[in-house]
């Protein structure tokens, strides 16, 4: 045990130490999608985790790390600076109020400490499926229109009774390798996650819903409108059927593309009802939008639902091609200035500071505003 100590004080700094927790919490999440309840053994990525924190513990003759799954699960609802022994390696304080849990599930910032890159999104350039329906998309004549039909049915749909029930409504039935994209960007979902044969959604997002605890009324969802918390929490749901045909999306596609897209379908939406002629995701996600007016005035538009202005400031790189021709905005859900005051001013700041490019960025509901007091 006194070499094992030694060995990780010697190879296991703080930063390193975190991010193997926090994976640990991600494989574990995994799993609870999966199944819907924890099982023994632990993921071997868990006990690895508790065992270095053991040591680390061991060495510096305190108790700071947790070891078992119950010290786990508290700390990681706290913020990192009241637990972790040594943030200098958070110099511009970016994770310093963050924390690994949040209503009985992984919160974004847990997600990026996870991932070497700092980009959890890479999880969905990195998955087969998304690599084949490039794939498909490539091999049609109509491959644009495809993508953006599968990847609005996608928003539209984050559970489905059975394949061909998405595919149908989607009007994608067409395609020889359609039920196996369904396949590869659904997941069964478990039986643990229905309440007396029923599944509970959320009335904003369609997503399944949590309960809070065995005994309790009140749900937490994925979703981070406030609207969209304040009915969970209330026990407002909507309620399907459970049927063990049934599949959710799985969680990086619900994350990164569902949730997210649900604002930029409304910006699209906004947009032609001032008779903006749109288009979403073109040449297979380029940007997230582009738009022009009747009287030829053309927008791009990226949007994004980073909670941190930190992490957004310094990730986004840029409109590229687009600046030249294009109106270029970045766009925010409403609901993120109401979780981070001054949300936008915080991201020029950081943005000035690091000595990027500038970059214009307002809400959804602004922006429409903006277009419109402008006639363009």
């Amino acid at each position: 045990m006194t070499h094992q100590a030694e060995d990780s004080h010697s190879t296991v700094p703080d930063d390193t130490l975190l991010r193997l927790y926090a994976s640990a919490l991600v494989t574990l999440q995994a799993h609870l999608d999966e199944q819907g309840y924890l099982s023994c053994p632990y993921p071997p990525a868990l006990r690895r985790a508790f065992d270095r924190g053991a040591a680390c513990n061991l060495l510096a003759g305190s108790a700071c790390w947790p070891t078992d799954l119950s010290q786990l699960r508290k700390v990681a609802q706290q913020p990192l600076a009241t637990w972790v022994p040594d943030m200098s390696w958070d110099p511009d304080g970016e994770f310093y109020a963050a924390v690994l849990c949040d209503d009985n599930a992984i919160t974004s910032d847990c997600q990026r400490l996870a991932v070497a890159t700092g980009n959890p999104e890479q999880e969905i350039e990195e998955n087969s499926g998304y690599q084949w329906l490039l794939s498909v998309c490539r091999d049609r004549l109509d491959g644009e229109q495809f993508y953006r039909a599968w990847r609005r049915a996608l928003i539209t749909h984050p559970v489905i009774d059975t394949p061909l029930s998405l595919l149908l409504g989607a009007g994608l039935a067409d395609d020889p390798y359609a039920a196996q994209l369904v396949e590869a960007f659904y997941a069964p979902v478990p039986e643990a996650l229905a309440i007396n044969g029923e599944l509970p959604l959320c009335t904003v997002s369609g997503t399944i819903l949590r309960r809070r605890g065995a005994r309790t009324a009140d749900f937490s969802t994925e979703c981070r409108d406030p609207e969209a918390v304040r009915r969970a929490q209330t026990g407002q749901c909507a309620r399907r059927p459970y049927d063990p045909r049934m599949k959710q999306l799985r969680r990086a596609f619900r994350r990164y593309w569902c949730l997210p897209g649900l604002a930029e379908l409304s910006l699209a939406a906004g947009l032609d009802k001032q008779g903006w002629q749109t288009t979403l995701w073109p040449q297979l996600d380029r940007i997230d939008l582009l738009a022009v007016s009747p009287s030829g005035h053309r927008l791009a538009l990226e949007v994004k639902d980073y909670l941190a202005p930190a992490h957004l400031a310094r990730r986004f790189q840029g409109f590229k091609e687009f600046a030249d021709d294009d109106d270029c905005y970045l766009v925010i859900p409403d609901y993120l200035p109401q979780l981070v005051p001054r949300y936008e001013e915080q991201f020029k700041h950081l943005r000035a500071a690091q000595g990027k490019s500038r970059v214009r960025v307002m809400r959804v509901s602004r922006l429409l505003k903006h277009l419109r007091r402008l006639g363009a």
